[in-house]
């Protein structure tokens, strides 16, 4: 339930911070899921540093091939996919809880991050992601009574 009021409010404020300041945080779906992690610093930091690596690589690819659009959209989330997925195997083949909690955040999510981030800027981008964040948490602690839901 939780998970699915984050998505929504998170949709809501990337909308209004996309109209009125112009910039989007990392994608429509973006900041709902990262509230549902922003209890968790390991998973946020690697979930973030999944998708500068995935941006780096977009930005080193475009030297080399010309993307645009929805193939560069697609590049992105599939770069994304890839060291997320990579994240996730290294508990399997070194299990510990450093690593577990090292692990990025969803698949598609560290994608459209660096979409976002290569499309608009590094400092735009998690500028707006971090705002969307604490006003989307700050809602839901409010709506649950003063808990910290998530």
């Amino acid at each position: 339930m939780i998970l699915a009021e984050a998505v929504a409010l998170g949709l809501v404020f990337s909308l209004y911070s996309s109209e009125v300041l112009g910039f989007i945080a990392g994608g429509l779906v973006v900041p709902g899921y990262f509230v549902v992690i922003s209890s968790k610093p390991l998973t946020f930091i690697s979930t973030v540093g999944v998708a500068f690596i995935a941006y780096f690589l977009l930005r080193l690819l475009s030297t080399q091939m010309l993307l645009y659009g929805r193939r560069r959209l697609l590049i992105a989330v599939l770069l994304g996919f890839i060291f997320s997925h990579i994240s996730r195997q290294l508990v399997l083949i070194y299990p510990s809880k450093i690593l577990f909690d090292l692990q990025a955040f969803g698949f598609v999510i560290p994608g459209l991050l660096a979409y976002w981030m290569d499309k608009q800027g590094v400092i735009p981008t998690l500028s707006m992601l971090m705002v969307n964040v604490a006003i989307v948490r700050l809602i839901l602690i409010l709506v649950h009574g003063g808990e910290v839901v998530v």
